[in-house]
């Protein structure tokens, strides 16, 4: 039988049966379950896509796409990397990559103290922070040599630096000695006067913290060692390549994406997407009961009239067929105005800001994904198709044995 003559068949049961007041209500509220679950799944992983968006914003161009750490030990010695870094920069979307050390120290200047994390970077670290752009170098001027230094605004304002951008400050830095233990009368610090040529602005973290200056400047502090390597690549290739790089250093390396800075948020995100989808397609499937409930007194309302069927000429299959289709139209229905609905206040959300985070009048954060709608649609309509499926066929099955 062609798919139109069915469908036709299965839309005049829909519309007869709506006299039937118990077949309806459980009708209605089989969609009404598809429908509010389907509108929930949109709004929740718009709600989570925002937050993801949110805590990546939170990272600057400081903050490189791809960094890789030792596994065994805090510091590393270049040589040891050789062979990643060539593998690396040879991989589509990698743009640049440095080697870099991160280590705590103390910075003195004058009657000033402040605890500070030093980042001993490579020349093109530059150019994958933009550094000597106006939006980070907001005071002085760019390095010249390797004994100069680059300072985060808050951390100058804690030593009291003054305006750079006629005359270089200078301060103290302490830098502890790697393996050497505490003794009276024996310093446990390299003390180094270092030129402060410019004040950089990216975010909290880094302002507070971070003394930037060239790797050549620690030779001789960290035993030739450093604490990994930084990889800039295209925000669309990111998670590509450290995949491949997992797959092929893994054992050696820990590799993380920028994203994984904070693992626990990170984590907790992914976490909380997942399980707010498995709860949510669990309502789902509640409500297909209702639907298998809702097939099921119409297959036996119209047990009658289905000699009527066969002797037009529809054999078990079209039958099957028919009631497959009504099954589809109700599925359809809901999931449909479900999606519909959840796409169209999340859209209203990001233009109205109708919900703003609590002690504050900024919007909360959605990001409306119409890829991850379209995978919602194919899931709740298999979803759908297969309770429908197995209803029909178990009705079939005990119509043919009766």
């Amino acid at each position: 039988m062609k798919l139109r003559t069915v469908f036709f068949i299965a839309t005049r049961l829909l519309i007869s049966r709506q006299k039937k007041t118990a077949v309806s209500v459980i009708s209605w509220i089989a969609v009404l379950g598809m429908l509010v679950s389907a509108a929930a799944m949109v709004i929740l992983l718009s709600a989570f896509n925002g937050i993801e968006g949110m805590i990546e914003g939170l990272y600057t161009e400081f903050d490189q796409e791809i960094i890789v750490r030792p596994k065994e030990s805090k510091k590393i010695h270049p040589d040891s990397l050789k062979q990643l870094v060539s593998f690396s920069q040879q991989l589509q979307g990698v743009e640049r990559t440095s080697l870099f050390i991160q280590e705590r120290i103390i910075l003195r200047k004058k009657k000033k103290w402040a605890n500070a994390e030093l980042w001993a970077v490579e020349p093109s670290f530059n150019q994958m922070a933009k550094l000597y752009t106006r939006e980070h170098l907001i005071n002085g001027q760019s390095t010249e040599n390797e004994n100069q230094s680059l300072i985060g605004v808050g951390l100058a304002n804690k030593l009291g630096l003054r305006s750079m951008d006629l005359t270089p400050e200078s301060a103290v830095l302490y830098i502890p000695r790697q393996d050497r233990k505490i003794r009276i009368g024996k310093s446990p610090f390299f003390q180094q006067n270092i030129a402060v040529v410019g004040a950089i602005d990216y975010n909290k973290e880094v302002n507070d913290q971070v003394l930037l200056v060239s790797l050549n400047f620690t030779k001789g502090y960290f035993n030739d060692e450093v604490s990994g390597l930084l990889i800039q690549t295209e925000i669309n290739h990111r998670s590509a390549v450290n995949t491949i790089l997992n797959n092929k250093f893994g054992k050696q390396f820990m590799i993380k994406t920028n994203l994984e800075k904070n693992e626990l948020i990170f984590k907790t995100s992914k976490s909380e997407k997942l399980i707010v989808v498995v709860i949510l397609v669990f309502v789902f499937i509640l409500s297909l009961f209702n639907l298998s409930a809702s097939l099921t007194m119409t297959f036996l309302e119209k047990k009658s009239q289905l000699n009527t069927m066969y002797s037009l000429g529809l054999s078990s299959v079209d039958v099957k067929r028919v009631f497959i289709v009504l099954g589809l139209i109700i599925v359809g229905f809901g999931v449909f105005m479900g999606l519909g609905l959840g796409s169209l206040l999340v859209f209203l959300h990001e233009q109205l800001h109708l919900i703003t985070i609590p002690g504050t009048l900024n919007a909360f954060p959605s990001k409306f994904d119409v890829l991850q709608v379209l995978s919602l649609l194919f899931l709740l309509i298999s979803l759908g198709f297969v309770a429908t499926f197995i209803t029909t066929s178990f009705l079939m099955k005990s119509r043919e044995k009766a």
